[in-house]
C-alpha cells in the first residue's frame, strides 16, 4: 500500500475539489464524522482495500480521540477569532496552519493503521465509507451525502 506522504498528497488532491471539501466539511459539521476518516476510506477504496468494520472501528476510535483532544479546540478558538475580524485575522491564519498540521498528523496515523489492509478487485468508495460511517441506516441525509462523495471520488479517480 502507499505510504503516509502518499495519503496526504491523496487528500490534497481531492480537497482541491470544492464540492468534495463542501461534502466533507456538511459531514463533519452536521453528522460529526471526522474528515480524516473520510478521506482514508476514500484512499483505502482508490488502493483497492478490502473494507473491514474492525478497521473502521478503530480509524473512528483514534480520529475521534485525536479531534476531542487537539483539532476541535484548535477550530473553536479560529472560528472564533474569525468571527471577531479586525486584527484577529493574522490569528486565524495562524491557528489554520496549526490545524491543517493537525489534520496531516491525524492522517499519518490512521494510514499506519490501514498499512497491513489486504487488496480486493470489488470495493467501491460507497463500500469504505458505509463501514467508518455505521449510521447510514438511521438517516436518510447521511446516505445520501456518503453517495454523493463516493460518486465524486470515484469519478476523480477514473479521470486521473
Amino acid at each position: 500500500m502507499e505510504n503516509n506522504a502518499s495519503l496526504w498528497r491523496f487528500a490534497l488532491r481531492l480537497w482541491r475539489d470544492k464540492r468534495i471539501e463542501k461534502l466533507c466539511l456538511r459531514l463533519q459539521d452536521e453528522y460529526g464524522v471526522p474528515v480524516a476518516v473520510l478521506l482514508v476510506a476514500l484512499w483505502l477504496a482508490e488502493a483497492r482495500r478490502r473494507p473491514d468494520a474492525a478497521l473502521g472501528r478503530r480509524l473512528v476510535a483514534r480520529a475521534e480521540q485525536f479531534e476531542e483532544t487537539y483539532l476541535r479546540p484548535l477550530r473553536v478558538v479560529r472560528r472564533r477569532a474569525a468571527d471577531e475580524g479586525g486584527g484577529m485575522m493574522e490569528l486565524k491564519r495562524q491557528i489554520q496552519e496549526a490545524e491543517l498540521e493537525g489534520e496531516r498528523l491525524l492522517l499519518a496515523r490512521l494510514g499506519e493503521l490501514a498499512q497491513t489492509q489486504p487488496g480486493d478487485d470489488s470495493v467501491s468508495a460507497l463500500g469504505w465509507l458505509l463501514v467508518v460511517v455505521p449510521e447510514v441506516a438511521q438517516c436518510q441525509g447521511l446516505q445520501t451525502l456518503l453517495e454523493e462523495l463516493a460518486a465524486l471520488s470515484e469519478s476523480r479517480a477514473a479521470t486521473g
